[in-house]
């Protein structure tokens, strides 16, 4: 018996038309602000920060600059090398160099490290479930990844496995951001372990994400 093919669902769907552009931005816009405040979290707990923003950290201190603008003048470079790789840059890809930093700046602007370690240790155990969070719901918009996925990408293309790329990269801005100063503690460790098991559980339980759309990922040939 012949099987015909399912129909996609309509959680699949973006809405036609404008609105559809507006829904896709706009999820984009809402994971990356989450994902600012992932981030933000471990530096209020001040227990250490991932390995990306281990680097971060250690450059905000030796150019005296706020983490978030940082992350603002790293992703900007980062964006470039992007285009020099030629490696696929959607609206997400450029939008991801303002929106996180700009979220962790006014977050570190309004909030302070709490006084209880107990406090300190919430923080850090919430950063790793809304950094995954905000990670696929502005993936799942379909319309470009961060510079720093672009970078990992653009290594796989060299011929490397994805682990080893991502390991590469990890491992270089950790040591990095260690020579600079930055901060690795108990934090570092907890957010490592964390946030890939969480990605796993919010995967395939909360709205998957969309199609990319043609056209909308900018890709040299």
């Amino acid at each position: 018996m012949r099987r015909t093919a399912r129909p996609v669902s309509d959680s699949r769907r973006p809405p036609a038309g404008m609105s559809g552009v507006v829904a896709r931005l706009a999820l984009v816009v809402v994971g990356q602000v989450c994902f600012g405040i992932g981030i933000g979290l471990l530096f209020l707990a001040d227990l250490g920060v991932g390995p990306w923003d281990v680097l971060h950290d250690g450059l905000s201190g030796r150019l005296d600059r706020a983490p978030g603008t940082v992350i603002i003048g790293l992703g900007a470079i980062l964006l470039l090398l992007l285009v020099l790789f030629r490696q696929p840059i959607g609206p997400a890809t450029v939008t991801n160099v303002v929106i996180i930093g700009t979220t962790l700046n006014l977050l570190l602007g309004v909030f302070e490290t709490p006084s209880t370690y107990v406090a300190r240790l919430v923080l850090v155990s919430g950063a790793p479930l809304l950094v995954a969070l905000g990670s696929m719901v502005y993936l799942g918009a379909g319309i470009g990844v961060g510079p720093r996925d672009g970078l990992m990408t653009a290594l796989i293309d060299t011929g490397l496995s994805t682990r080893a790329a991502r390991t590469l990269l990890e491992v270089t801005v950790l040591v990095g951001g260690l020579a600079l100063g930055g901060s690795v503690g108990v934090g570092t460790v907890m957010f490592a372990l964390l946030v890939g098991p969480s990605l796993h559980r919010l995967q395939h339980r909360v709205w998957p994400g969309w199609s990319e759309p043609p056209g909308w990922v900018f890709r040299r040939g």
